[in-house]
């Protein structure tokens, strides 16, 4: 497994804020149990979006061993979060599109 560029968050500092979440583009970051927590590391493209939008700096880029990121899986799981029936993931869906996918 190649070392990489990826986030990592400091569960002690985290305070559940959900500031991170729609800045990741890709829906890496989810609030589980009252904290952000990466749900998957292929999902998380390591150039830190959501890094200056924590108040508490519970996120940081760090190097370790991670699965590549894979625009594909990313591209599936913003697929399954939009054909969700849940009205606040249809929100954070919205919110995760780059720009210029929205019309």
């Amino acid at each position: 497994m190649p070392v990489r560029e990826i986030i990592e968050i400091d569960e002690a500092l985290c305070n559940g804020c959900e500031e991170c979440i729609p800045n990741c583009e890709e829906g890496a970051l989810q609030i589980v149990d009252g904290k952000a927590r990466l749900i998957r590391d292929d999902l998380c493209d390591g150039l830190g979006a959501c890094l200056g939008h924590c108040p508490t700096g519970a996120l940081k880029i760090i190097h370790r061993e991670a699965p590549d990121f894979d625009h594909a899986a990313v591209e599936e799981h913003l697929g399954k979060m939009k054909t969700t029936e849940c009205a606040s993931c249809d929100v954070l869906w919205m919110l995760l599109q780059p720009k210029h996918q929205l019309g």
